[in-house]
């Protein structure tokens, strides 16, 4: 391939690699719009994701002075921060909050604030299509047990099989988030029924002062 490539004329590699101008001018207009709408799309859920992460990377910049930080705030700030960033034009997609109260340390709010993310931005990029007819995200914090509480990020999109969920780069890192927190985490999905990821893990309120219990690097 190399040495055929090596005989082209450089008009022929010119006419069959275009330049870095000339794709530049197919995706973005002369008034410096992004006019490729599958390039418009890439930019608009980059710039979600991004906006998301900074508002976490805010929060722990604040967390630096505080022992502990009500979750309930921060899920709710993140679920607006990325609903805003991926589904700001399509009001038909609603956002439900269940959460209850609870003071965590900062070792805890960093993998349920990124897990959060995660679960959201998947959830917006591929549980509902362009033609899609209304929608309804659920994000809910509850006690599970006697001693756990569980964070679920639910949808009734298009859902997906079991098979595609394990194979998904998004599935294992929704379970590294699970073993971070010292519980475990996971998705379950079923076509044309929506999907569900979810994380249990210990709750901070029975076990004060087992911060090791949120930990793994």
């Amino acid at each position: 391939m190399q040495e055929e490539t090596a005989r082209l004329g450089g008009n022929q590699r010119r006419a069959l690699v275009p330049g870095k101008a000339e794709t530049h001018d197919r995706l973005v207009g002369g008034d410096g719009r992004v006019h490729d709408p599958a390039a418009r799309e890439a930019l608009k859920q980059a710039q979600a994701r991004i906006n998301a992460l900074a508002l976490v990377h805010r929060i722990l910049h604040e967390i630096e002075d505080m022992t502990t930080v009500e979750v309930k705030q921060l899920l709710g700030d993140l679920a607006e921060q990325t609903y805003e960033g991926f589904a700001g034009n399509r009001p038909e997609l609603k956002v439900e909050l269940d959460l209850i109260e609870r003071q965590v340390s900062g070792n805890l709010a960093v993998p349920l604030a990124l897990f959060t993310v995660e679960a959201l931005t998947n959830v917006f990029k591929h549980a509902y299509p362009g033609d899609a007819r209304g929608g309804k995200i659920c994000v809910s914090l509850k006690p599970c047990g006697k001693d756990e509480l569980r964070l679920a990020i639910s949808d009734d999109g298009e859902g997906y099989a079991s098979e595609a969920v394990e194979r998904s780069v998004g599935a294992r890192m929704i379970q590294t988030f699970g073993r971070q927190v010292g519980g475990h985490s996971g998705i379950r999905s079923v076509p044309g029924e929506g999907t569900v990821a979810e994380l249990v893990f210990p709750d901070p309120a029975i076990h004060r002062g087992e911060d090791h219990l949120y930990g793994e690097p």
